[in-house]
């Protein structure tokens, strides 16, 4: 009886296997997710770096103070130029809440710290308006000591670096350094005045 029942289930197992299925093979038709897993990280971290360079160009695109003696056109021109900045900044938050989940979960974590960086740069930046926008260009000594410390707190300001955050994630590390927007990102933080 035994032999007869493992002869029983040899047959099905092989009968099983052995099974042809018709047709042709065929690609799968369902479209490629455009964010989450199973999406392109190269398309992924250009999104991310396109929405921090909404707030790195124009801080990284300051006119020439020095140029100007007339000290209420320096003041309006410093003023725009800070104004671009936060408008960029909130640009920037914005592209980021449209950039979808990541490929990898360490990539909502680089996204996130993007978000709250740029988020504190518009509030930073915002304050050096309001600073700059309350100077009385009529005192030119407070006004030239104002200004010296907005710079000042201007350039010890820490942009985010999102291939820096990518770090950890190296499939989305690799899939960064290849992204055009990252690569943009990469050559104007190496161009920027230290």
């Amino acid at each position: 009886l035994i032999g007869v029942l493992a002869i029983a289930v040899s047959a099905l197992l092989s009968a099983g296997c052995t099974t042809t299925v018709g047709g042709t093979p065929a690609a799968d038709t369902a479209p490629v997710p455009t964010e989450g897993p199973g999406s392109d990280p190269v398309a992924w971290s250009d999104r991310l770096c396109e929405a921090v360079l909404s707030f790195a160009v124009p801080a990284t695109s300051a006119p020439d103070f020095s140029k100007s003696g007339d000290l209420p056109a320096l003041q309006r021109t410093v003023s725009s130029y800070l104004s671009g900045v936060v408008t960029g900044a909130q640009q920037g938050q914005a592209q980021l809440a449209e950039v979808g989940a990541a490929p990898e979960p360490g990539g909502d974590d680089a996204a996130r710290r993007a978000q709250d960086a740029l988020k504190a740069l518009e509030d930073d930046f915002g304050g050096f308006k309001t600073t700059v926008d309350g100077m009385d260009p009529e005192d030119p000594e407070a006004f030239v000591g104002g200004l010296a410390q907005v710079q000042s707190k201007v350039s010890a300001v820490t942009p985010p670096n999102p291939l820096g955050d990518l770090a950890g994630t190296p499939r989305l590390y690799r899939a960064a350094e290849r992204s055009a927007q990252c690569q943009r990102l990469t050559a104007l933080a190496a161009a920027a005045p230290r």
